[in-house]
């Protein structure tokens, strides 16, 4: 039963992804188009992280951290769970979706589109894609972020950014000044050269690039990417990422 209980969830969260995978005609008949350009990350006063499987298995009286999505226990009369959005009683069952969205913390709104997962070891388990949306990040890169009085913390971001030249990499106070190709022949380098730290400023592909810093006085965030490609005009940044929302 748990088997196929755990299955049916899985297959819940994966129809939206085959609704969208899924071509109308045969592949062998559907014309070829060129794949889109990856456009450069915007600028703007916010900035958006996002964990695509966030989990929280809940115990009765538990909250999800940071919201107000509460667990009061199971239901007596059926397969189902007894829990609070907003305060207002709801009761889920598997599959069944838990979603909230409000301010977290100072200048932090989070979404949380979480759905109630199989029980393999009691409790109530959920999972989901949430996002956190920073307003007004004033980036400022901290040594480490050891030892932080953190009421939230979130990893497992998934970061992709595509940086113009003379562009700040989203969230942090590093600017991509251009290309640099040193040395002669076949073996000259390719370097992207940046701005906003100390030391040496270039960095090539597959080299790894770690940020630590302030997004605003109450987050911390840190930056464990790498260079997917470098040209004259653009830098692609791939990888992960965590926040500390601060007390």
């Amino acid at each position: 039963m748990r088997i196929w209980t755990i299955s049916l969830f899985f297959f819940l969260l994966a129809l939206p992804a085959l609704a969208c995978s899924v071509p109308d005609v045969p592949f062998s008949l559907a014309p070829a188009s060129p794949t889109p350009e990856l456009a450069p990350t915007p600028k703007g006063d916010t900035l958006s992280f996002v964990m695509p499987a966030h989990t929280v298995t809940l115990r009765p009286g538990d909250s999800v951290p940071g919201t107000r999505l509460t667990y009061v226990g199971r239901s007596d009369s059926d397969d189902s769970h007894e829990v609070t959005i907003d305060g207002e009683t709801a009761f889920r069952r598997l599959g069944d979706s838990f979603y909230w969205s409000g301010v977290i913390a100072p200048g932090v709104f989070g979404n949380y589109n979480l759905r109630v997962t199989a029980s393999l070891f009691g409790g109530l388990p959920v999972a989901g894609p949430v996002e956190l949306v920073i307003l007004y990040p004033e980036p400022i890169e901290l040594a480490s972020a050891e030892n932080l009085d953190a009421r939230l913390h979130y990893s497992n971001i998934v970061m992709d950014y595509r940086v113009p030249v003379g562009r700040e990499i989203p969230g942090t106070t590093l600017t991509f000044e251009g290309m640099e190709t040193p040395g002669v022949g076949s073996q000259a380098g390719e370097l992207a050269r940046l701005s906003g730290r100390d030391g040496y400023p270039n960095i090539a592909v597959g080299d790894s690039l770690v940020w630590t810093g302030k997004l605003r006085e109450n987050v911390v965030a840190r930056y464990n990417l790498r260079v997917l490609s470098l040209d004259e005009s653009n830098i692609r940044l791939v990888g992960t990422g965590e926040l500390w929302i601060t007390n």
